[in-house]
């Protein structure tokens, strides 16, 4: 598993490539896909990274940046990583990140776990909130990764891997709502609502979905908090709208059932980013491969 996304690995190739063409060949993917994939890169950096000719490709100034800069991050998580294997568990291990709440069941609690078998001690540090509270402690520098949905583009922000994730109509097996697969909006709108609050990120796009429908919904509960969501759909309050991370531990427990919505494509983008300035060193590596594969776990 690399610790970086297939965005930067693959931009690397690109870097050593004489055409688009040539190194989507070498990736075993289409050029599209491959161009998709750089223009994400340079969405997240806000920059540009390649200049495109009929002659083929060719880094900017911040394009050759970011290539030595990536081989240095992963030159460093090489031979951090062969040290674990020759030498068993390092050093001590302290970790300041920030997350979503709907991902402190699903996620954090599984990757103390597994970075316990890699350190001798862990010490975490969690600050769990919406984005914007998490972005403002990054800001102050008192984070070292962040996990979190919908991340903007900052300048103290690496973002090293994103996943997408639909969001779902999301309710307790005692609502007696019969059926599988893909769910109406129209149908969930019968019952009472349990709705994530402005305070975050899915509030607006939801909204507009919802009022589309032309149906005056029925609101039993808005919160910024997705854990005051889950309380209220696991006693059968009403229908929420949530992605598969904030609720597979409930939905494998059997207290909520996790439907898609039909016909709507609502997403929401998980990101792992790594703060500017971080504390971590060389073990910044090895603690985003395991974040990063428990996330791929996550969406299975």
């Amino acid at each position: 598993m690399s610790a970086f996304s297939r965005e930067i690995r693959s931009f690397l190739v690109v870097s050593q490539s004489d055409s688009i063409r040539m190194a989507a060949e070498k990736l075993n993917i289409s050029a599209p896909a491959l161009s998709r994939q750089i223009q994400l890169l340079e969405r997240s950096y806000d920059a540009q990274l390649l200049v495109r000719s009929a002659g083929g490709v060719a880094l900017t100034a911040e394009g050759e940046a970011l290539r030595d800069e990536a081989m240095r991050w992963m030159a460093a998580d090489a031979a951090f990583s062969k040290r674990i294997h020759q030498a068993g568990k390092t050093s001590d291990l302290r970790l300041r990140i920030g997350v979503m709440e709907g991902l402190v069941g699903s996620l954090v609690t599984r990757l103390t776990e597994h970075l316990e078998t890699i350190y001798e001690e862990v010490e975490l540090e969690l600050y769990v909130g919406t984005t914007g509270d998490i972005i403002d402690r990054a800001e102050a520098l008192e984070l070292d990764l962040i996990i979190a949905f919908n991340m903007p583009r900052l300048s103290r922000l690496i973002v090293v891997q994103t996943e997408e994730y639909h969001l779902g109509a999301v309710y307790a097996p005692s609502l007696g709502l019969a059926g599988e697969g893909p769910i109406p909006l129209a149908e969930v709108l019968r019952y009472p609502l349990c709705l994530p609050s402005s305070a975050l990120s899915m509030h607006t796009r939801l909204l507009a979905e919802i009022l589309s429908e032309r149906i005056n919904p029925r609101v039993r509960i808005s919160s910024n908090s997705i854990g005051a969501l889950l309380i209220y759909l696991r006693q059968g309050k009403g229908i929420g709208f949530l992605t598969w991370p904030d609720v597979r531990a409930d939905v494998d427990a059997g207290r909520l059932i996790f439907r898609p919505l039909d016909k709507r494509r609502l997403t929401e983008s998980l990101s792992i980013s790594i703060c500017r300035g971080n504390s971590l060193g060389e073990m910044t590596g090895p603690v985003v491969r395991e974040i990063s594969a428990l996330l791929e776990e996550l969406g299975k």
